[in-house]
């Protein structure tokens, strides 16, 4: 899943349950009711009072540490443990757990999660409340089911109806619930009459009143037994912005990830307004201010400030309603903001990014727009200050790709580049009249003409199509080359190469990777990113410090701290392939972790390899005063250290006899090549065509010797209609006839694609 779709899935489903919690403002405490009526009303109060012992209330916070959300939780497992829907508690918050008897408690982690499941369980610093049972039973249809939580602020609340059924959504089988399921349900328990768990309320229906949804109480369960603990200091650094980096000012809740930074909310300051500000040193002047920005709602406001005292004052530079407005912010009202300039410009992508680039000289300063100026000023109303962000209204926004520099306008290209291009644009539709002679010389031939315009008009939109594929082929060609271009990465042809001495080139590898999937990766950011890592580890070990002191302190601080584990909920997800959204969820695949693990273990000098098991990659760690007495250790289980008895069920486990080969370290090209292989087990799957090929493109780069890879690439290149490449792939076969071919029918092949070549270019020149 690339990070775009999975960031919409995210979206959807942040809509679907955020219907469940409830603005803590609005909140207003009620008892049970006590008036039971019959026997089974009085049985069930009897279980509510039991129930009411484990039960608290979840408080959210927002940045300001104002409440901002209020659900529902529940003591499970072992004394201390809470259950929760995730999206209760947020993604980088701090929140307050409130106990029966109204006081709170400490939360002392987050003991394990799960975005997919919609399911948080957080430890707290009280022991004393009764964990409640999780059944292991199947629930029978029509079966009498109760929930208990906190709907619309009332406490202690509870709602009775049956169980109708599993209801996928997502890929989860959710148990449906026909009951009046309403905010602040969210995170309650649902239980049989005689108190068994079996589900946790995660959302109600959007389209039917009085039916909800829960989490099947075996997938709570599964989460206890595979924790990934996070300490609440660590927790609340989680999509947060680099403090180092970045000062948020006026509320909002300002965001990093993928290397965009999203911004979400009305900040306290007038007109909603919010900022984030970039931290010094600024370059000297005359120098470059850019970011790239995308507004969820084209009504709103948001992009660059600058000349700003961390404050009230400052100059903002931003698309408003359809309009590019540079305004001076004198103090914290309307009566103190100047519009110096506000209106509109053709070059303005409505719903799309637009790059906004502010020239800083000593005495004035330009705005351009993609690249064309629209303002300049001399304005000279404030001293020189900060540069950062802006968003007013509450404008849902991204930005992406901030820079300072001294140059960052678009450079002119070469004279060579041009032609090209030119040439490109010129051969998309012939030269045309201007607009009024064209009606003119059109309008005698009715009807007739509009369907020549319309198929003109389809005409040139394939052109448009075919350039814009043209782009991403383009990128995706750079990013084989620099992948070429690593030192260790290209492969040498030998059968038993050795493997590639540790250089830094493999955490590049994956990152070029992921980059050729998502061009806004940034390299660069997430390099960076591991270095942190190494140095904060650095920073806690004596100088010293022996191999097995820096191996015991690596696997505290990733797997303790910041709780970096396997992904077991969203395993067959592209997302798991791609390291920065490895580092930035902290969660991924065997291999992808086992990377991340190899490129730190460099950093702190540990000699640590990859170990190619068949279905789950390892790494090996080996001693400089003893090479020969390896470890083995498993990243996707949190730094689990691997017996020859864990190995050899691996191994059985895959089916797969004990041989020597699986023991060997990893090439850096067979480690990347396993990589893309995952990626492209998924892309067949889906049936996406387009990534298939940019993934088999990739392997065969990587290993051109493979007859596997390339008859694959040749299967896709003539199915998608690249015939003259398919030829290609179909011509090296038949030059170096390896094992297993077929040649005869490989010549035929060969006919038949020169034979659709020639068709192709017939009807090409009849069409013009």
């Amino acid at each position: 899943m690339s990070a775009e779709l999975k960031s919409r899935w995210y979206m959807v489903r942040l809509l679907l349950s955020a219907i469940l919690v409830y603005d803590a403002a609005t909140c207003a405490a009620q008892p049970v009711p006590e008036d039971a009526r019959d026997d089974t009303e009085q049985a069930q109060q009897a279980l509510a009072a039991q129930v009411l012992k484990s039960l608290v209330v979840v408080r959210a916070t927002n940045r300001a540490g104002d409440e901002s959300g209020f659900g529902t939780g529940f003591a499970v497992h072992q004394p201390g443990l809470i259950a929760t829907a995730r999206h209760v508690i947020g993604d980088g918050r701090d929140f307050v757990v409130e106990l029966p008897d109204g006081s709170t408690a400490p939360v002392l982690e987050v003991f394990a999660s799960s975005s997919q499941l919609d399911l948080a369980i957080i430890r707290i610093d009280n022991t004393s409340l009764p964990p409640l049972p999780l059944s292991s039973e199947d629930i029978a249809e029509k079966r009498p089911l109760v929930a208990l939580g906190h709907p619309r602020g009332k406490r202690n609340q509870m709602a009775s109806g049956v169980f109708s059924g599993i209801h996928a959504i997502e890929g989860i089988g959710m148990l449906e619930l026909a009951m009046p399921i309403e905010p602040g349900n969210s995170g309650g328990p649902v239980l049989t009459t005689d108190g068994q768990v079996v589900g946790l309320v995660t959302m109600k229906s959007t389209v039917m009143d009085s039916v909800g949804y829960a989490l099947p109480a075996q997938l709570i369960r599964q989460l206890l037994d595979k924790p990934n603990p996070v300490p609440m200091a660590r927790w609340k650094t989680i999509g947060a912005m680099d403090a180092r980096l970045w000062t948020t000012v006026f509320g909002a809740e300002w965001k990093q990830r993928s290397a965009r930074i999203i911004v979400n909310g009305a900040g306290t300051s007038f007109g909603g307004r919010t900022l984030c500000v970039r931290n010094p040193p600024r370059p000297e002047f005359p120098f470059d201010l850019r970011v790239d920005v995308k507004l969820d709602d084209e009504q709103g406001a948001a992009g660059l400030i600058f000349h700003s005292d961390g404050g009230d004052r400052h100059y903002g530079f931003y698309p408003s309603a359809g309009n590019m407005r540079l305004t001076r912010f004198d103090g914290p009202d309307v009566g103190s903001w100047t519009i110096l300039h506000n209106e509109p410009h053709p070059v303005y992508r409505m719903q799309g990014w637009n790059t906004l680039i502010v020239r800083i000289h000593v005495d004035h300063f330009e705005c351009y727009l993609n690249g064309k100026k629209v303002i300049e000023a001399r304005d000279d109303m404030l001293p020189h200050g900060s540069v950062g962000l802006a968003a007013f209204r509450g404008t849902p926004a991204e930005f992406r790709r901030f820079q300072t520099g001294a140059d960052l306008l678009p450079k002119p290209l070469s004279a060579d580049a041009q032609l090209a291009i030119n040439a490109a644009v010129a051969s998309i539709s012939p030269q045309h009249p201007s607009s009024v002679d064209a009606v003119t010389n059109l309008l005698p031939f009715g009807t007739s003409a509009e369907e020549g315009l319309s198929a003109e008009a389809d005409r040139m939109e394939k052109k448009v199509r075919h350039l814009r594929q043209l782009a991403v082929e383009v990128h995706e060609s750079a990013m084989r080359t620099q992948l070429a271009n690593l030192p260790g990465i290209a492969d040498t042809g030998e059968a038993n190469a050795p493997p590639d001495p540790s250089n830094g080139s493999l955490l590049r590898a994956a990152l070029l990777i992921a980059r050729m999937d998502n061009p806004d990766v940034d390299v660069e950011t997430y390099i960076e990113r591991v270095q942190q890592m190494a140095d904060e580890i650095r920073k806690s070990l004596p100088t010293d410090a022996d191999e097995a002191t820096r191996l015991t302190a690596m696997d505290r601080h990733l797997f303790e701290e910041l709780g970096i584990h396997g992904s077991r909920f969203e395993y067959d997800t592209r997302a798991n392939s791609y390291i920065n959204e490895v580092i930035e969820d902290r969660e991924g695949l065997p291999i992808t972790l086992s990377v991340l693990y190899i490129e730190i273990a460099r950093q702190l000098n540990l000699n640590v390899q990859g170990i190619g098991l068949p279905g789950h990659f390892v790494v090996q760690f080996a001693p400089a005063a003893t090479p020969t007495d390896v470890q083995l250790i498993d990243p996707f289980e949190q730094g689990k250290r691997l017996s020859e008895e864990d190995v050899l069920a691996r191994l059985s486990e895959a089916r797969y006899p004990n041989l020597p080969q699986f023991r060997v370290p990893q090439t850096s090209v067979q480690i990347c090549e396993r990589m893309i292989g995952n990626l492209l087990g998924l892309a067949e799957r889906e049936k996406d065509d387009a990534a298939v090929l940019r993934y088999l493109e990739t392997l065969v780069m990587l290993v051109p010797a493979s007859p596997e890879y390339r008859a694959k690439r040749l299967e896709i290149r003539a199915r998608t209609g690249r015939l003259t490449n398919a030829l290609d792939d179909a011509n090296w076969f038949l030059e170096h006839q390896p094992d297993g071919i077929d040649l005869e029918r490989l010549r035929d092949l060969r006919t038949s694609l020169e034979s659709d070549l020639a068709r192709r270019a017939a009807v090409d020149s009849g069409a013009d």
